[in-house]
């Protein structure tokens, strides 16, 4: 492309993108979008963190509310077993009233067969002499000697049945002592097993705690950046809207000549027949003449139209600031409108030879923007398109 050409582009860029050279527009878009990118790939990370948290919040309150319910069924099982020790305390109680009592039944029918024996000890034969005298015969001599034995006997069958009826009692209480033993042995390996419960419950919370904390804190973080997002996306488009260009969103990239690979001229220097060499800004495809060329990239069409040593030409500027020229068609084969908004793989026009052209190619043209002196800034088109 000549020189003239692209005084004639940076000339329609004036008017349009309000031009400052527009490599230092196109830096600043490309940084802008860089940190937006490196941003939205922070806030894919912090979103993953603050989702590992919650689900890590949801277990450890699963698992305080599991220990909550095992504290309170060993709770129930110590106010059972509670229970169970007050009623044996007042079984025990009870039965040492009783014991107390048939002890002193004991003690007072002791006593009597005591006072009996001492009187019949310290009367010795006079007792006898008394019985034999008092007799009104020997038949009634026998009778009461029969009668004093029989009542010591009966003293002494009484006390025997109140002795065994305390040691039935002793017996119910030592049962009773056991079982309360028992009891409250169970109850303290109870109140241990709820007190480890408590220890795990109150380790749990505290866990949960922290990671509340760390949630809350990635919350945050994630605010600030969607705030730094919606600045960048704010700078992005008052960039985009400086220059006038395309800012919709991008749509990839796509071989601009469908079906028609082969390049006859690349990018770079070459020479010409008689010596001397020339920078060849972009590359070009043959194809045969109307063959379909569609927009390598989405974007908005900044020129379609006459230009010198193009013949007529397309200009269209993508989403990320670039700038695609299409060279060499005939003017009824075009197909867009300055203005107008082309998606990837859309026709746009068709290849002919048109302008300074040696047979019939697209000669396509990648570009960041313009230099001081006018002259675009060009870059290899097949780091876009590939080949």
């Amino acid at each position: 492309m000549r020189r003239g050409v692209w005084l004639v582009l940076a000339a329609f860029g004036a008017s349009t993108l309000v031009l400052q050279p527009a490599l230092s527009y196109a830096d600043k878009l490309s940084d802008a979008k860089k940190q937006a990118e490196d941003l939205q790939q922070q806030q894919k990370s912090t979103q993953s963190k603050i989702a590992q948290l919650k689900t890590q919040e949801q277990t450890l309150q699963q698992q305080i509310q599991d220990l909550e319910d095992r504290i309170q069924s060993l709770q129930v099982s110590i106010d059972k077993t509670q229970a169970d020790i007050d009623k044996r305390t007042a079984e025990i109680n009870q039965l040492k009233q009783t014991i107390d009592k048939t002890q002193k039944e004991i003690d007072a029918q002791y006593g009597v067969l005591a006072d009996r024996v001492r009187i019949m000890y310290e009367a010795g034969q006079a007792s006898y002499l008394d019985v034999l005298f008092s007799s009104t015969s020997f038949s009634d001599l026998l009778d009461r000697l029969e009668l004093l034995e029989r009542i010591a006997q009966q003293d002494k069958a009484v006390l025997e049945d109140i002795r065994a009826k305390k040691q039935q009692l002793d017996a119910q209480q030592q049962q009773l002592n056991t079982q309360l033993a028992q009891l409250r042995q169970t109850q303290q390996v109870l109140s241990q097993q709820k007190q480890q419960q408590e220890q795990a419950q109150a380790s749990q919370e505290k866990l949960l705690a922290q990671v509340h904390a760390q949630r809350v804190n990635e919350e945050a973080q994630l605010n600030s950046e969607n705030a730094a997002l919606r600045s960048l996306q704010k700078l992005i488009a008052q960039l985009e809207a400086e220059q006038g260009g395309y800012t919709g969103p991008a749509g990839g990239w796509t071989w601009p000549v469908p079906g028609y690979r082969n390049i006859s001229s690349g990018y770079g220097w070459r020479g010409w027949s008689d010596g001397s060499r020339e920078f060849h800004n972009g590359i070009d495809i043959p194809a045969p003449l109307g063959t379909p060329i569609v927009a390598a990239t989405s974007g908005k069409v900044l020129y379609a139209g006459p230009a010198s040593g193009f013949g007529d030409w397309i200009v269209i500027q993508s989403a990320g600031g670039l700038l695609e020229i299409y060279g060499h068609m005939y003017a009824y084969q075009i197909k867009v409108h300055p203005g107008q908004v082309v998606q990837t793989g859309q026709t746009i026009a068709g290849v002919g030879s048109n302008g300074f052209s040696t047979g019939p190619h697209l000669h396509f043209t990648i570009a960041t923007g313009f230099d001081s002196s006018g002259f675009p800034v060009s870059v290899d088109p097949t780091k876009y398109v590939g080949r």
